[in-house]
């Protein structure tokens, strides 16, 4: 039994203060029931007593109504067989008692009687001197008025009502003390039954841990909330899987693009090395190698501030951008490479369309889209960009009318290094889009591509208007539409 104790005591301490405090809350409403049915309990039985007091008082009054009529009501007497079941009567008017009891009962004090205040009504109260207080008797005693001004004041001593009391107060104590190892015993059953779904979970997740299986199966539980939790679990196995799987493919990709140029800047190196001293074959190395470096540290950066504009911590210098300014500029800074590749390059934008948004980074975006647009197109053919203003959004689009994009690979462009097959023959690093849609949504846009095989493509961002700022800035600036 001792060990069962501290079992007990171990499993509520493993299951920290909340399950001890769980005991005492269910200890509390029991014992208050308790409580309760005792109160009720006294309550009804002192309020039967003092009916069937106040029902013998009227019969005693009945049964002596001379008494009371007379003048004096102090000038009449009567025998004791009156008293009937009362043990005594007292009769009170202004200054003057008459007291009423069988003589030869011996549980009635008279100093006490004498001393007894008239008004005095209640059960079980102790009317003898004897410091005994388990043996003393108890009496019931009321407290009557007359339409006359007198008080009759009666009792007799309880003989059963009391210990009947006290022996159900005894069986309340003890159902009090036995409600603390029944709280405990419901406080652990429950915490077992509560728990049954979520060791039910940790089963089948280490079944998942052992390679049994793709997915938790929510059906298996019947509670709507542990449902729900299965369900997230599931979502979260999902969303590590394929952040695994992208981390697997962006590492191969990476090893991928970075040993070209890490290969060619040791060749450059043991090629520059093996010229000895000749100082044209060193420089020539030398800027060779920078070059190299330069790409590698180029893909770096994008990578680094793709992964800042995913993690939300990308900084934006705000402002109203018009895209015809910023355009042109993009359009004039690639226009030797368009006119080397005979493609032609056509704006259509209003001269005070603006936007919201971080310039630099948006001419970022707008030169990878148009340089992917001219090196992916046809010989002789073209690149038309346009924008135009809906509401609150401004969308700007660049169709081409190069290779096209297939079905199965449009998912994929937005993915960190990756390139498509026909993409491989190009010279890039495989983070173009992947940037410009860390960018876009760094903004609050989006971006979208229509595209197929061999029919062009068309690249469309949707941006956050600048709004009226921006057309009195175009005023000012004596722009006009």
């Amino acid at each position: 039994w001792g060990m069962s104790l501290k079992s007990v005591a171990d499993r509520l301490r493993s299951g920290s203060n909340g399950a001890i405090g769980a005991v005492l809350l269910l200890w509390l409403i029991q014992l208050i029931f308790f409580g309760v049915i005792l109160a009720s309990a006294r309550s009804m039985m002192q309020q039967a007593i003092l009916d069937d007091l106040a029902d013998s008082v009227e019969a005693f009054m009945e049964r002596n109504r001379l008494l009371f009529l007379g003048p004096d009501v102090f000038s009449s007497s009567f025998d004791e067989n009156t008293l009937d079941e009362l043990a005594f009567v007292r009769v009170i008017r202004d200054e003057h008692h008459l007291l009423f009891f069988a003589s030869q009962d011996s549980t009635i004090d008279f100093s006490i009687l004498a001393r007894l205040d008239p008004q005095v009504s209640g059960c079980w109260l102790e009317l003898s001197g004897n410091n005994n207080e388990a043996a003393a008797p108890r009496f019931n005693i009321i407290s009557l008025g007359t339409a006359d001004g007198v008080v009759i004041q009666a009792g007799r001593p309880d003989r059963l009502s009391y210990r009947l009391y006290q022996r159900l107060a005894v069986l309340v104590a003890v159902g009090g003390v036995g409600a603390l190892p029944l709280s405990i015993l419901l406080v652990l059953i429950g915490r077992r039954y509560s728990r049954l779904p979520l060791r039910q979970l940790g089963v089948s997740l280490s079944r998942l841990g052992r390679g049994g299986g793709e997915l938790l199966d929510p059906s298996m539980v019947k509670d709507p909330d542990y449902r729900l939790i299965s369900e997230e679990v599931n979502r979260i196995i999902k969303q590590n899987r394929a952040l695994v799987s992208e981390m697997q493919d962006s590492l191969d990709n990476v090893a991928h693009d970075l040993r070209t140029p890490m290969t060619r800047l040791r060749s450059v190196a043991e090629y520059g090395l093996q010229g000895g001293d000749n100082p044209v074959l060193l420089k020539n190395s030398l800027s060779d190698c920078l070059e190299e470096a330069q790409r590698v540290l180029s893909m770096l950066r994008i990578m680094m501030s793709v992964a800042e504009a995913e993690a939300g911590t990308m900084q934006l210098e705000i402002e109203d951008v018009f895209l015809h300014e910023v355009l042109q500029e993009v359009i004039e800074l690639y226009q030797y490479s368009a006119e080397d590749s005979g493609v032609d390059i056509s704006l259509s934008v209003a001269d005070d369309l603006a936007v919201r948004g971080d310039r630099t980074r948006l001419v970022q975006v707008f030169a990878n889209l148009l340089d992917n647009a001219i090196k992916y197109n046809r010989r002789r053919g073209a690149v038309t960009i346009l924008a135009e203003q809906a509401d609150d959004r401004v969308t700007i689009s660049f169709q081409d009318t190069g290779i096209g994009i297939s079905p199965h690979e449009q998912p994929r462009i937005w993915e960190r290094l990756y390139r498509g097959d026909r993409s491989r023959s190009k010279p890039g690093l495989g983070l173009g889009l992947n940037y410009v849609q860390a960018v876009v949504t760094a903004h609050g846009g989006r971006i979208t591509v229509v595209s197929a095989s061999n029919q062009g493509a068309t690249f469309t961002i949707s941006l956050p208007a600048a709004g009226q700022a921006a057309t009195v800035a175009a005023q000012k600036t004596g722009r006009t539409a």
